[in-house]
């Protein structure tokens, strides 16, 4: 886990040190964080609270990756384009009702590295927020 911005977790995987199977790290936890909010959320039921939804978005990509920030106040984190293709997928979770306590949606190229042994369901294309073009996306189920 890298940080918290507002209601979001910013994690990564693949640095500082490479890690070829990254996307299946990032899916096998977002999988494993979806299995534990729904035992939580089984407890929540029982007191009568309120479930608690989450939403993730993953995508995969070339990143600056290093210390950033002010004297006093420096971070190991990575920013660009592909921190936020994975930010827009995530506020995209919003707009499918999350029939999952977690809803998970990936980037085709997160799908296309995924391989075997992950089931996802297609999305279809959608315009991310200040974004031009449209990215293909899918539901890991």
């Amino acid at each position: 886990m890298d940080k918290y911005i507002g209601d979001s977790i910013m994690a990564f995987w693949g640095a500082p040190a490479p890690a070829e199977d990254h996307v299946q790290r990032a899916c096998r936890a977002a999988l494993s964080i979806r299995r534990a909010i729904a035992l939580d959320n089984e407890r929540r039921s029982v007191r009568g609270e309120t479930p608690v939804r989450v939403g993730v978005g993953i995508h995969t990509g070339a990143a600056i990756a290093g210390n950033i920030g002010a004297p006093g106040r420096i971070n190991y984190t990575l920013v660009g384009d592909t921190v936020n293709i994975a930010q827009r997928l995530e506020e995209l979770t919003k707009h499918y009702g999350m029939a999952d306590s977690v809803e998970i949606l990936i980037s085709a190229e997160v799908s296309v590295r995924l391989g075997p042994g992950f089931v996802r369901s297609l999305r279809g294309s959608h315009e991310l927020r200040g974004r031009h073009g449209a990215v293909e996306v899918s539901r890991l189920d």
